[in-house]
């Protein structure tokens, strides 16, 4: 990691959150100059200075955060001024804010627009006003043909955040994305949702049997996001190779046998309004321009593939099997 933050001031947003605060945790081991952390949780704020810190009452607040060079900011991506003063004198801004879960943006679907959309479009033009140098959001596998608002929203964000590259004027800045699949054991994921209901001696709630979805651990998020700020040039988006996809019914049949329960113990309650049975990593227009790197299909707008290049690449997509309950245990393994 030292290649990319190395003498580096760091801006990460949403870094209360789970894959922000695991970017914060190991930014700081590198020799960067300065992490910047910026939230609009001051709970989760404290809980993330408090795993650096013991606060000695000796010591001045100052100091203490002199120490760990990193900054706590408080602040929302919606005011685009904060966005500008949190910016300033970066060099790279991983831009990880965002309402994440379906339910609650086909709820408040003013306010994932305002946070999504909106909240990107402030750090794409704070990062350009203060030339930062690289650029990357964190997108969702959510956005390909999305039929959630969460999804839509998202897509416009990477829309926006690719796009910035031809409207930079002279600023030098660099955007890119990331598409990720779901962060296992992140919070409020699938994982821990399972582990509280049985701790709650709770039916383990499932929508659908045929439920498949991509995943990856947080330190694989956190290997993804270094990877991509290694290989970015601008106009970008990575979506990583290996990403694990299952059925959530095996990952339930797993849980249930290491708990000790049984089939009874499961509650069909329905797909959701906005949810589908299975995600997507590429719309099909994306195929003729995706370039395949080591650990990335990289879709990218100047690159163009000819029809046997797209038919390669499809059958190296279509590929990729869904992971028997052997394997999903052996991956849950790292986590539980």
């Amino acid at each position: 990691m030292n290649n990319v933050f190395t003498n580096k001031r760091v801006l990460i947003t949403g870094a209360s959150g789970s894959i922000g605060s695991a970017l914060v945790k190991h930014v700081l081991k590198s020799k960067c100059k300065v992490v910047r952390a910026l939230s609009n949780d001051e709970n989760g704020l404290y809980e993330l200075s408090s795993h650096f810190n013991s606060f000695d009452k000796r010591k001045k607040f100052e100091s203490v955060m002199e120490e760990n060079n990193i900054r706590y900011l408080h602040g929302d991506v919606t005011d685009l001024q904060r966005c500008v003063n949190a910016s300033e004198n970066i060099d790279i801004v991983i831009h990880a804010a965002a309402i994440k879960h379906v339910p609650f943006c086909e709820f408040n679907p003013f306010e994932a627009n305002k946070i999504n959309v909106t909240g990107t479009q402030n750090m794409v033009l704070a990062s350009m006003q203060n030339k930062v140098k690289n650029f990357l959001l964190i997108s969702t596998d959510k956005v390909v043909n999305p039929s959630s608002c969460l999804g839509a929203t998202k897509l416009l964000a990477e829309k926006i955040t690719v796009n910035a590259n031809t409207v930079r004027g002279s600023s030098k800045t660099k955007f890119a994305c990331v598409r990720f699949g779901n962060v296992i054991g992140s919070r409020g994921s699938i994982l821990p949702t399972l582990i509280d209901q049985i701790n709650k001696k709770k039916k383990l709630t499932l929508t659908d049997k045929k439920m498949v979805r991509y995943f990856m651990t947080i330190d694989d998020a956190v290997n993804i996001i270094n990877q991509s700020l290694k290989n970015m040039s601008g106009g970008e988006i990575f979506i990583p190779r290996r990403l694990k996809m299952f059925k959530i019914f095996d990952l339930l049949q797993i849980l249930l046998k290491k708990f000790g329960l049984n089939d009874k113990s499961i509650k069909i309650i329905g797909k959701r309004y906005g949810e589908k049975i299975e995600e997507n990593l590429f719309f099909d227009y994306e195929y003729e321009n995706i370039k395949m790197l080591n650990n990335f299909f990289v879709v990218q707008q100047n690159h163009l593939n000819t029809r046997t290049q797209m038919n390669k690449i499809k059958e190296i997509i279509k590929k990729q099997p869904l992971m028997n309950r052997k394997e999903i245990s052996k991956f849950l393994n790292k986590i539980l």
